[in-house]
């Protein structure tokens, strides 16, 4: 994977400069992994404050993946991160079926990405139900619901979700569509699935 240190060809014959990083990857990943525990082999990666995008490649050269995992879904903002989830588990599904329920929440968070009203995000809401709180869908309508605005069940007290909330429960889901198929190859799909996610951080993946 080459989530950071991109080269970008200015003419045949001259030398590489380096590409500007997306906002997501050209973030200090030191602050991200602060929401996170991180074992000291992953530690040590860090100690030079890299950016995301190199952070990412030193972590799955590794073979951190949980870490990467985690800090992919933290560096992508909300609608990345659902997105990420979405097409992740959308991916999934496609080897090993769920139930109707679960479908049709898949595409209530889809509805949200493409247009993030609060009444699609209530829609997320009450999808959770019907799939539990435990499965793909089900995290990923929990984690368009924690996206933002109020989660408080009366609208006279406005109560704020935690920001990396939303992100964490993406990640979540990312993992749960990895060993969704097939559990023994998991680190396979997860491996996938990272760079479905930075290629969703460079633009190259858009909703529709």
């Amino acid at each position: 994977m080459d989530a950071g240190s991109l080269l970008v060809e200015r003419a045949p014959g001259k030398a590489p400069e380096a590409a500007v990083a997306p906002p997501a990857l050209a973030r200090p990943a030191v602050d991200l992994c602060l929401l996170f525990r991180l074992p000291p082999a992953a530690l040590n990666l860090i100690d030079d404050a890299p950016s995301t995008g190199v952070a990412l490649e030193r972590f799955v050269a590794n073979g951190h993946l949980a870490e990467a995992r985690r800090l992919l879904a933290h560096a992508l903002d909300k609608r990345e991160a659902v997105w990420w989830g979405y097409l992740s588990a959308r991916e999934a599904i496609r080897h090993r079926e769920v139930g109707p329920a679960h479908l049709e929440a898949l595409e209530a968070a889809r509805a949200w990405v493409n247009e993030p009203t609060d009444a699609n995000r209530v829609r997320c809401k009450q999808m959770i139900a019907a799939c539990g709180t435990t499965s793909m869908a089900g995290i990923l309508c929990f984690a368009v619901w924690l996206s933002g605005g109020s989660i408080s069940p009366t609208p006279l007290r406005r109560v704020e979700p935690r920001p990396h909330l939303c992100g964490k429960l993406c990640g979540v889901v990312v993992y749960l569509a990895s060993v969704h198929f097939d559990a023994g190859r998991f680190k396979t799909y997860l491996r996938h699935f990272l760079g479905v996610g930075t290629g969703i951080a460079r633009g190259e993946c858009p909703w529709g």
